[in-house]
């Protein structure tokens, strides 16, 4: 358990050792939970993406960690391919946004949607196609978690604050996309995969032929 006044104020008061009454603790943890929409808040769908943000936020990012799942499983990478199915999978996430259901299950809905579309315009298996869209997904989250924190602390925004700006999300999701965009350039440039190189050059081959 973390001591109380570690704990991220969502409009509750409480009293601690080191604070007076109806003051709250503003500890490290506050930025990390202020990213994750709680049902102590309430906040339990989806917020509602503007239409700028989809095309300079949602897009540019599906197509990136469409891209980093294929290279690290080995596909090659057709960008004829690539960007419909990363565009396909952005109007996707943008009408789930729209639907009155609890916080997560958009993601879920997400991993089905890109190894839809992966088996769609790839012709992989469905394990392949799944593990491309988890992969995808927990980079995603991971350098999420790891970013927005900073970036809050960094402008002294909240989460609803910067949701509720257009032009504050779009602009503060270009650190994001940066950082999405350098990892997936340097796995394509050093070859990584997950997958041993027999397989990789197997389905490269299968990719030409079918081609």
């Amino acid at each position: 358990m973390f001591p109380q006044k570690y704990i991220p104020n969502y409009g509750f008061k409480w009293k601690t050792s080191g604070t007076k009454d109806g003051e709250t603790g503003n500890g490290w943890l506050k930025p990390v939970m202020s990213i994750i929409p709680t049902i102590l808040n309430g906040e339990t769908t989806m917020d509602q993406m503007p239409l700028l943000a989809l095309i300079f936020q949602s897009i540019p990012e599906s197509v990136i960690i469409l891209t980093l799942g294929l290279t690290l499983m080995g596909l090659e990478l057709k960008w004829q391919r690539i960007i419909p199915a990363g565009v396909l999978s952005s109007l996707c996430s943008y009408f789930v946004r729209e639907l009155p259901i609890p916080y997560g299950v958009h993601t879920l809905i997400g991993i089905i949607v890109i190894a839809l579309l992966v088996i769609m315009f790839f012709k992989t298996s469905v394990p392949v196609a799944i593990c491309v869209a988890m992969i995808g997904i927990v980079i995603l989250i991971t350098v999420e978690i790891l970013i927005w924190p900073v970036i809050i602390m960094l402008t002294g925004k909240t989460m609803p604050q910067i949701w509720h700006s257009q032009t504050l999300r779009i602009l503060l999701a270009i650190p994001e996309l940066i950082l999405l965009a350098s990892i997936t350039l340097w796995c394509i440039r050093k070859k990584v995969t997950l997958r041993s190189p027999g397989i990789y050059r197997s389905n490269q081959t299968k990719d030409r032929e079918q081609d």
